[in-house]
C-alpha cells in the first residue's frame, strides 16, 4: 500500500510482475502516475505476462483537477487478471480516450465494483452480443461519471448486471431516452444520470423499482408529466431539477415517509402547492423554485424540520405566517435525521446560484420565499432559526415592520428583504449579526436612520438602502470600494493651489533656455539668421501700418501744442 505520496508509479506495473503473492495494491492519491503512451494489449504479444492475480487494485490519483496520469490505454497487465474484486482508476486521464473496457468485467466474474470516473473514456456503452452468456452477476458499483460516453443507455443492461445497485453514469454526453427495461434492475438502489442530454418522458416503472433510493435526473431534457406515486417506499433523495417537466404536483401517495430530499426546481409544473410534501416527517431540503405553481402554502410547512425551503420564482401567494410553523404537533414529533448521502443542489446565495455539495451542503441552511406574491408581516418565528444562512423575501407585498426577534438570527450570511412595502426602522441590533455578508432591505417604506457603520454594516453602501425615502444619514455611505490605483494627485484634489514661486522659478528658467536656443541658432547658421532678420522686419512693417490705418483721423495728425 503506497498512498497519498509523491512516488512515479508505472501504470503497467512491470516491476511487480515477478511477485506471485501480490493480491492488493493500493495506489490511490498519487498524482505521479505515468505509463507508455503505447502500452496497450494486442493478442500477438503475450510475452512477460504478471504472475501476479490481484484481488483489489487501485491506481486513482485522488484528485478530479484533471492532472492525473496520462498513458495510451488500459494496463496491459489488466488483460490477465480474472480474480478482481475491487477497481478503481478513477481521475486518470487516458491521452485520445478509450471505450468501456467490457471485457475486464467479463474476464472477472467476481468484481463488484468498478470506478473509472474522469478517465476521457469515450464512445458509446456497447454491451457484449451475447450478453446473456456473459452475465456479470457479482458487479454491484459502477461508476463512468465524468467522461465523454454517449450515446443511449443499452436496453438490456440490467440482463448484462442483474445486481447493480449503485449506477453513475452523469456529466456525460448520453441522450435518447432512459429504456423500460431499466426497471428491471431489481437491486438497484442508486440511479445518478445527470448532467446528459437524455430526454422524453421518464418511464414511471423506474419509479416502481422496489429498492430505489436515490435518483438524480437533473439537468436533462425530459418532458411529461409525474405519477402521483413516483415516490417508493425506499425513496430518500428525488432530484429532477432543470428539465422540461410539467403538469400538476397533486395527488401523492403514503409511501415517502423516509425522503429527506425533494429537488423540483426550473421545470414547468403547474397547479397548486402539493400539500402530500407537508406529511414526510423526514424532509429537510424541498426546492420547487422556478416553476409555474400558485395558491397558498397549505398546511404551513415545519420551519424546525426543513433545512433549505425554495419556493422562489413561482405565484404564490396568501400571509407568510400561513405558510411556514414551528407550534404543531406534527413539527415536533418529525424526525430530524441527519442527511450524508445527499448529491448535489443549487441555490441562491448572495445573489448567486451556487452549487452545494458535500460537507457544505450539509451544514447549509436557507430560506428562499422571494419573487412571489406574499402579503402581510413577516413571521416573527423566522427570527427563531438561529442556525440559517440565507434568509431571501424578497420581491413580494410583505408589509409591517422588521421583526425584532431578527436579532436573533446569529448564523445568517445573508438577508434580502428587498421590494416589499416593509415599514418602520432599521433594528440598531441587526448589527451585532456577525456572519452578515449581504444585505439588502432597498425599495420599502422605511424610515429612520440607517444603522451606524459598525462591524459588518461597515461593508454595506447605500444600494442596500435604496428607494426608502424617508430614510436618513444613508446618502453618507459610501459606496462600494473600488481598487485602490496609484494615482498623480489632480488640482482638484489640492482644493486649486498652485505653489507660486515653482511657478515662477521653472516659467523664468524655461524662457532663459529657450532663448539661450534661438540665439545659438541665429549664430551658428547664417541662412537662418537672414531668415529671422527678414520675417521680423515684415512683421515690424505689418504691425506699424496696421496701428497707422486704424486709429481716427484727428489722431494721426494732431500736432502737439505746450500748455500755456
Amino acid at each position: 500500500m503506497i498512498p497519498k505520496n509523491r512516488f512515479r508509479i508505472p501504470l503497467s506495473l512491470a516491476p511487480f510482475f515477478n511477485h506471485s503473492r501480490l493480491k492488493l495494491f493500493f495506489g490511490a492519491g498519487n498524482k505521479e502516475l505515468y505509463g507508455d503512451k503505447n502500452e496497450h494489449y494486442e493478442t500477438s504479444q503475450r510475452d512477460n505476462p504478471p504472475l501476479f492475480l490481484l484481488n483489489y487494485l487501485t491506481l486513482s490519483s485522488g484528485s478530479d483537477d484533471h492532472h492525473g496520469g496520462y498513458f495510451g490505454s488500459f494496463p496491459k497487465f489488466l488483460y490477465y487478471q480474472t480474480n478482481l474484486q475491487v477497481v478503481d482508476i478513477s481521475n486518470v486521464k487516458m491521452k485520445g480516450g478509450v471505450g468501456f473496457p467490457w471485457w475486464l468485467v467479463s474476464n472477472n466474474t467476481n468484481l463488484k465494483s468498478l470506478n473509472l470516473q474522469n478517465c476521457s473514456l469515450s464512445g458509446s456503452i456497447q454491451l457484449p452480443i451475447h450478453h446473456q452468456d456473459h452475465r456479470q452477476k457479482g458487479l454491484e458499483f459502477l461508476d463512468i461519471s465524468d467522461n465523454e460516453v454517449y450515446g443511449s443507455i443499452p436496453p438490456h443492461i440490467c440482463a448484462f448486471l442483474p445486481n447493480i445497485t449503485y449506477l453513475y453514469l452523469s456529466n456525460n454526453q448520453l441522450s435518447g431516452k432512459i429504456p423500460k427495461q431499466l426497471s428491471n434492475c431489481s437491486l438497484l438502489m442508486w440511479l445518478d444520470a445527470r448532467n446528459n442530454t437524455l430526454s422524453g418522458e421518464i418511464p414511471r416503472r423506474i419509479w416502481n423499482m422496489p429498492r430505489i433510493g436515490v435518483v438524480d435526473l437533473s439537468s436533462n431534457s425530459f418532458s411529461g408529466t409525474l405519477p402521483p406515486d413516483f415516490i417508493s417506499p425506499y425513496m430518500q433523495g428525488v432530484y429532477l431539477s432543470r428539465n422540461k417537466l410539467g403538469g400538476s404536483l397533486s395527488g401523492g401517495s403514503d409511501n415517502h415517509h423516509g425522503i429527506s430530499v425533494l429537488d423540483l426546481g426550473h421545470n414547468r409544473f403547474t397547479g397548486t402547492f402539493p400539500t402530500w410534501i407537508v406529511e414526510m416527517p423526514r424532509l429537510t431540503h424541498l426546492l420547487l423554485n422556478d416553476n409555474e405553481l400558485q395558491g397558498e402554502i397549505l398546511p404551513p410547512l415545519c420551519l424546525g424540520q426543513l433545512k433549505l425551503i425554495d419556493d422562489s420564482h413561482n405565484q404564490f401567494f396568501g400571509r407568510l405566517s400561513s405558510a411556514l410553523t414551528s407550534n404543531n404537533v406534527r413539527c415536533n414529533t418529525s424526525k430530524k435525521d441527519e442527511v450524508y448521502f445527499i448529491d448535489d443542489l443549487e441555490f441562491t446565495t448572495k445573489s448567486n446560484r451556487i452549487i452545494y455539495k458535500g460537507e457544505p451542503l450539509i451544514l447549509m441552511s436557507g430560506l428562499d420565499f422571494s419573487n412571489n406574491h406574499f402579503f402581510g408581516e413577516i413571521p416573527p418565528q423566522i427570527g427563531h432559526l438561529d442556525t440559517i444562512k440565507v434568509l431571501n423575501l424578497s420581491y413580494n407585498m410583505l408589509t409591517g415592520p422588521i421583526p425584532p426577534t431578527f436579532s436573533g438570527l446569529i448564523s445568517i450570511e445573508t438577508l434580502d428583504i428587498s421590494h416589499n412595502n416593509l415599514s418602520g426602522v432599521i433594528l440598531t441590533q441587526l448589527t451585532a449579526l456577525n456572519y452578515l455578508s449581504s444585505f439588502s432591505v432597498a425599495y420599502n417604506n422605511l424610515s429612520g436612520k440607517c444603522p451606524k457603520r459598525v462591524g459588518q454594516f461597515g461593508t454595506f453602501d447605500e444600494d442596500s438602502y435604496r428607494g426608502n425615502p424617508h430614510l436618513m444619514n444613508c446618502t453618507l455611505l459610501q459606496s462600494t470600494p473600488k481598487p485602490y490605483v496609484t494615482q498623480t494627485p489632480t488640482d482638484d484634489e489640492y482644493g486649486g493651489y498652485i505653489d507660486i514661486e515653482s511657478f515662477y522659478t521653472s516659467s523664468g528658467v524655461s524662457f532663459v533656455l529657450v532663448l539661450l536656443t534661438i540665439t545659438s541658432v541665429l549664430y551658428i547658421n547664417p541662412y537662418w539668421r537672414q531668415v529671422w532678420f527678414y520675417y521680423v522686419r515684415v512683421t515690424t512693417t505689418t504691425c506699424y501700418y496696421f496701428v497707422v490705418d486704424h486709429l481716427p483721423v484727428s489722431t494721426r495728425y494732431k500736432v502737439w501744442e505746450p500748455h500755456v
